[in-house]
């Protein structure tokens, strides 16, 4: 291997490897001429000695690179200042090769800065330092389009709720925020771009978000996620059973508690010993058996064949409540109530949060992740995580031959003029999936 591939730089020769043991320096020839002085722009430039400099490089074979750089030095006839020999390879800002620094942008996408510091040889505040430079080029760069099915939803991440903001269609991320106080709600969604694109928006039943909604996105239908209303069945079912469970004795607390799982199920979906096992407990608390009933039948307000049909059922469900299951299902009722007109635009709209369940598994991976970092940091790695934003990313404009292969037509497609890539943001499971597989440390 020459010299020169040794370090594969066009501006940088290297002279000699030295192996430190725990580390590597490479003695580099950085003689270069100036075009000109970068103080008057003469042309009339002398030697003017040299000087030893020192700039970080990319890891080699598993161990920091120190490039020992003879550097030489210039004074002008003109002017009279002095200055360094120009090397386009080395960054303006830090002491490193420009390649590190492209090199600790991608990475730090997805290893601890901890982890970095240690790899490369370098101050772990100048890797943090790095990787904001690199999120707010990003934030200028990187353009979601705002979703026409917008949906708001939560996750709850290092102790605090974070409002998720998504794209129902594309099951993405558009943006995550750092709270869900409405005065942050509201600024955020003043200064939403394209906001006229925005049809329908789905949230949960949190007073804040309709609010807001209501104030900054006018006229636009509401709809409450089904889940969350479908939940609060589940919800005065479990508040029945735990009230049962009390006075019970330990065996059959246990038992009662393995089979909450069973409760939970939708009739249709229990095998026989399943059904079995239900009917054992209604028989010995009939009040549990009133609570199932209720609950199921909350639950038929989204199998109805249309609106109409939604609201007289629940209508009907409403009258049939029993005082004595109140305690339970009084929240359900309120809820429904309140929010009448957003929960069946649900059968105008047929849209739903339906990544909720991944949302879930997103906050406990991220928690995981998240462990030592800032918000600032979690939310960056995953609004920007290439191979998630991959799925969502559409190519619009004029279309290539058919008759070329795929990966040709992309890079053909790309560079027509006539051709962009529109983003949606990263998709929610594709997220899911790589916080599982530990692509991010």
């Amino acid at each position: 291997m020459s010299q020169l591939d040794l370090l594969n730089l066009g501006s940088l020769k290297a002279a000699r490897l030295i192996d430190e043991c725990d580390h590597y320096v490479i003695e580099v020839d950085g003689q270069g001429m100036p075009g000109c002085c970068p103080h008057c722009l003469s042309e009339s430039p002398y030697r003017h000695g040299s000087q030893q400099q020192h700039y970080i490089d990319i890891p080699m074979h598993g161990k920091p690179v120190l490039l020992r750089v003879e550097r030489a030095r210039f004074r002008c006839k003109v002017c009279g200042k002095t200055f360094f020999s120009h090397l386009p390879d080395i960054d303006a800002k830090r002491k490193t090769s420009v390649r590190f620094i492209k090199y600790i942008e991608q990475e730090s996408m997805k290893k601890t800065f901890a982890l970095l510091s240690r790899e490369a040889g370098i101050d772990e505040k100048t890797i943090k330092h790095i990787f904001e430079d690199y999120v707010e080029r990003l934030g200028k760069t990187v353009r979601f389009e705002t979703p026409e099915f917008l949906g708001i939803d939560e996750l709850k991440i290092i102790g605090e709720y974070r409002c998720m903001i998504t794209n129902v269609g594309e099951l993405s991320i558009y943006d995550l925020l750092p709270n869900r106080r409405k005065a942050d709600l509201t600024t955020y969604f003043k200064t939403l771009p394209d906001k006229h694109k925005v049809k329908v928006v789905t949230m949960d039943m949190w007073r804040t978000y309709k609010d807001v909604v209501n104030t900054q996105l006018p006229g636009r239908d509401i709809v409450v996620d089904r889940w969350h209303v479908v939940r609060m069945g589940n919800d005065a079912l479990e508040t029945v059973r735990k009230k049962i469970r009390k006075d019970l004795n330990t065996r059959q607390r246990l038992k009662l508690k393995d089979d909450r799982f069973i409760l939970l199920e939708r009739e249709g979906r229990l095998s026989t010993d399943e059904h079995d096992k239900m009917l054992e407990w209604f028989e010995l608390h009939p009040e549990l058996e009133l609570a199932y009933r209720m609950k199921e039948s909350f639950h038929e307000i989204y199998n109805c064949g249309d609106k109409e049909d939604a609201q007289a059922f629940a209508r009907a469900w409403l009258d049939s409540l029993p005082p004595e299951m109140e305690y339970a299902f009084g929240a359900a009722r309120t809820a429904l109530t309140n929010w009448w007109g957003e929960i069946f635009n649900f059968y105008d709209h047929r849209v739903t949060n339906a990544y909720t369940e991944s949302t879930n598994r997103l906050a406990k991976d991220m928690n995981r992740m998240g462990r030592g970092y800032s918000f600032e940091v979690m939310r960056a790695r995953l609004i920007y995580e290439k191979q998630a934003r991959k799925p969502t990313t559409k190519v619009r404009g004029r279309k290539p031959k058919s008759f070329l292969p795929e990966k040709v037509m992309y890079r053909f497609s790309m560079a027509d003029e006539n051709v962009k890539a529109i983003e949606y943001g990263p998709h929610i499971p594709t997220l899911c999936d790589l916080l599982e597989k530990g692509c991010f440390s």
